[in-house]
């Protein structure tokens, strides 16, 4: 028991550092919130633990005070375990302001576990989270700052 839940656990750390939504928009009228969450999305599918750290912040932190040092260890674990990663976000919405911007989603996981030492048998192959996140402008592009998150109600 306590192993599933270290591992819903690090299901949940991943889609906190994987804040996700559809395709960034183009144009004049650029929306760097949804680029940067893009850009996570990206990087989480590839498995790309350094492509989501660069997302974050500095100064990020989870809902339970954990760095991007912890979601680092984290990740990598959970990137270990799984083959394929899919992430798809619906019901986006963004708050804007001029140094801030909270965007609150539902992220579904869906993934292949490795074929080695039964982790198909124990890790989720998908799972939906609802998420709040904190956004903010720094090094010249929109990063995470913050993130909550938590399972969503099934219907």
């Amino acid at each position: 028991m306590a192993v599933l839940r270290g591992l819903r656990r690090q299901i949940a750390a991943l889609l906190a550092g994987v804040l996700v939504v559809a395709a960034g928009c183009g144009g004049e009228s650029r929306d760097h919130v949804r680029e940067a969450l893009e850009r996570i999305r990206n990087a989480a599918e590839a498995r790309d633990v350094a492509g989501v750290l660069k997302n974050l912040s500095r100064d990020f932190r989870d809902n339970s005070g954990a760095g991007a040092g912890e979601l680092s260890e984290a990740l990598r674990r959970y990137f270990a375990a799984y083959e394929i990663i899919n992430l798809k976000m619906k019901d986006l919405s963004i708050e804007r302001a001029t140094e801030a911007a909270r965007a609150r989603f539902r992220v579904d996981f869906s993934g292949q576990p490795r074929r080695i030492g039964g982790l198909g048998g124990l890790l989720p192959t998908a799972v939906t989270y609802d998420f709040d996140g904190r956004l903010v402008p720094d090094e010249r592009r929109w990063k995470v700052a913050w993130a909550s998150w938590e399972p969503a109600p099934r219907p």
